[in-house]
C-alpha cells in the first residue's frame, strides 16, 4: 500500500529524527520516536497523536538538548520540521 506523500514526509522525517538521537546516545526518545513511526507508517493517526502529546508532557520533548552542538541544531531541524508535519495532519483529520 502506497502511502500519502504528507504520511511518508513525515514517517521520513520520524526516522530522521530517530536515528539522530540514537546516534546521540538519546536511546529512550529514539524508541519512542520508532514507535510512533511505525504507527504513521501503517497510516495509523494515533501516531499523529503521539508525536503531538510528546510535546505536551511533563519530560517535554521540546525541551529536549544533545551534548553536541552540531546535532541540537540538527535535532531542532529535526523536530520542527516533523511537528509541522504532524499539525498539518491534524489540522487535516480535524
Amino acid at each position: 500500500m502506497t502511502l500519502h506523500p504528507q504520511i511518508a514526509a513525515f514517517a521520513a522525517q520520524l526516522d530522521d529524527l530517530s536515528r539522530l538521537l540514537r546516534a546521540q546516545g538519546a536511546r529512550p526518545w529514539a524508541d519512542r520516536i520508532d514507535l510512533i513511526q511505525r504507527a504513521v507508517a501503517d497510516s495509523n493517526y494515533a501516531g499523529v497523536t503521539r508525536f503531538l502529546e510528546m510535546f505536551e508532557e511533563e519530560a517535554d520533548f521540546a525541551d529536549l538538548t544533545l551534548s553536541d552542538e552540531a546535532a541540537d541544531v540538527r535535532l531542532s531541524e529535526c523536530r520542527a520540521a516533523a511537528l509541522a508535519l504532524a499539525q498539518r495532519l491534524a489540522r487535516e483529520e480535524g
